[in-house]
């Protein structure tokens, strides 16, 4: 793979902003779970009201405590009051921290040409899936990123840091008190934070302390929104999230899945994209004649992203004597058994987007993979610059499909209606709303 000029480098990155910036704006507005995201945040904007709940665990009709996600939406419409302010607003938080990931990627990576880490940072189709859509997963992971940067820079993976350690353990605090008041998630963040502190007890202890204050400092910000939930409680228990937890002896039979699952974080996996079963995402891939590319491009992401995970997983058992390589495989691997093990006390089965928030590791983890393996076979970077070319036409089809059938252009004037008259309702209702306690 070659380098290109600066020009064509920052046009690129320019075309990437906008390609995702309507992604965004044109991605799934109907569908249950995203419209209750973005009614938390529009029901704040209308009643003018604290939100003192976020997301619902449907499970056992409670909801997170904290106001963090209703701000997060609400905020694009105090800015601009229209229906498509959040995933504007969420667009550009998105690309931000992704542009600083690819950028801090760059500088770990230097071996790989700054184009292909900026297009595959942006456009991969989990990154794609969750990050500029109305939906909680897409927070956490904006989230995620900057904590598992902090994560790596204070073990010291690739040896020497490159960013300041106070920014770091705030990082860490601030990310996870955010978190938080996103999806429940937030407690694997926990062994890496114990993981982090271990690290500066044995090897720098006179910066424990110092450490220490910058991250509670940061919990302390993060938790300010969460706060007043704690003072005014919902009497009925609404935020009784801790309900949730419930030993399943049944998750055995996920061992496999959430490996396969785990590793396609990384990979072109497209199936989960295109729809729930066969018959739906055949009918994206041929509905529109003039959509002619979809159907080769998916003929030939299908395969490579299976092949992918596959290869990912395979790769954990290469001799490499990198001591970055050999650190983030077994931080890798004990993630995936703490994983595994969390879902015996979950009351949700291991969906892709219930652990989003471990996104960073395989992602990091892929790219010493692709490097071992180009180092044996000249013919993969060809074959990897065709995949990314081929996901940035994949997801251009998907945002085209998305805006005809999924997107608030079904039916804008009822949000342009909501957002005017001060009625959320006129959108759609809260599930508090039937259940009659939360927000």
């Amino acid at each position: 793979m070659k380098e290109i000029k600066p020009t064509y480098l920052t046009l690129l990155i320019i075309f990437l902003f906008v390609l995702r910036m309507v992604y965004g704006v044109v991605g799934e507005f109907w569908a249950d779970d995203e419209q209750q995201i973005y009614l938390i945040g529009l029901k704040s904007y209308t009643t003018q009201t604290w939100p003192f709940y976020g997301p619902d665990v449907v499970y056992t009709n409670t909801q997170i405590p904290g106001a963090l996600q209703g701000l997060l939406v609400s905020v694009g419409f105090y800015i601009c009051p229209i229906p498509e302010a959040p995933a504007l607003f969420l667009g550009l938080f998105s690309f931000l921290i992704l542009f600083f990931f690819a950028k801090y990627l760059c500088v770990r990576f230097p071996d790989y040409p700054k184009w292909f880490i900026y297009t595959l940072t942006l456009t991969t189709p989990w990154v794609m899936q969750f990050s500029p859509r109305i939906v909680n997963p897409s927070y956490v992971m904006i989230f995620a990123i900057p904590f598992f940067i902090g994560f790596i820079e204070i073990i010291e993976l690739f040896g020497k840091r490159i960013l300041k350690k106070s920014w770091l353990f705030f990082t860490l605090g601030l990310a996870t008190t955010c978190i938080m008041q996103l999806h429940l998630s937030w407690i694997l963040l926990l062994p890496f934070t114990g993981y982090a502190f271990l690290h500066i007890l044995l090897r720098e202890k006179k910066e424990l302390i110092k450490s220490g204050c910058l991250y509670v400092l940061g919990l302390a910000i993060g938790i300010s929104t969460l706060i007043p939930t704690l003072l005014f409680p919902d009497p009925s228990g609404a935020g009784d999230v801790g309900n949730n937890i419930v030993f399943d002896w049944s998750n055995f039979k996920n061992l496999i899945p959430i490996l396969t699952k785990y590793a396609s974080f990384a990979a072109y996996e497209i199936p989960y994209m295109l729809g729930g079963d066969i018959d739906s995402r055949l009918k994206v891939l041929t509905e529109h004649w003039w959509m002619w590319w979809m159907l080769p491009v998916a003929l030939f992401l299908f395969p490579f992203g299976l092949s992918q995970a596959g290869f990912f997983i395979l790769s954990f058992f290469q001799k490499n004597k990198d001591a970055a390589w050999i650190k983030l495989k077994w931080i890798l691997f004990f993630s995936y058994i703490m994983l595994f093990v969390s879902f015996f006390f979950s009351t949700k089965g291991p969906s892709p987007h219930t652990f989003i928030i471990l996104f960073p590791l395989p992602f990091i983890y892929s790219l010493f993979c692709y490097r071992w393996i180009m180092q044996k076979y000249s013919w993969v970077s060809k074959l990897l610059v065709i995949a990314v070319i081929m996901g940035v036409f994949f997801q251009i089809g998907l945002g085209i499909n998305s805006f005809e059938k999924k997107s608030v252009y079904k039916d804008r004037d009822r949000a342009v209606k909501a957002i005017e008259e001060k009625n959320y309702k006129i959108l759609g209702t809260r599930r508090a709303d039937h259940l009659g306690h939360g927000y």
